[in-house]
């Protein structure tokens, strides 16, 4: 199932929101559906997540912003996360990971002229 055009979805809007939900719903199934099976547990969370955003919105403009500040939440954890590489304490080799999860950096010399 693909997404019908957009005149069609705003048609549809208009004269028939339930069966845009329906559509809507059938969707996110297909696509958590398609997802291998370790990540279908936490796309159902994620959905769940979402749908109660739009729950607790009063209209779609608010259900839109408060999932855009989720997302925007959710991607300056993912910086914070990549950027804890650059902290001190990774840059002087004096981590508190366990030796296990740890790994020497070798760095390679620069060539110039090659």
């Amino acid at each position: 199932m693909q997404l019908p055009p957009f005149d069609e979805l705003k048609n549809l809007a208009n004269q028939n929101p339930d069966a845009l939900e329906a559509l809507r719903q059938q969707l996110i199934e297909k696509t958590i559906n398609s997802a291998s099976e370790d990540l279908r547990r936490r796309l159902r969370g994620l959905q769940f997540q979402i749908d109660m955003e739009r729950q607790r919105a009063s209209n779609p403009l608010s259900a839109c912003l408060r999932i855009s500040r989720m997302m925007h939440e959710h991607l300056h954890t993912l910086v914070e996360s990549l950027n804890t590489a650059d902290t001190p304490e990774a840059v002087s080799g004096h981590s508190t990971m366990p030796a296990h999860l740890s790994a020497n950096i070798i760095p390679f010399p620069l060539r110039i002229g090659s």
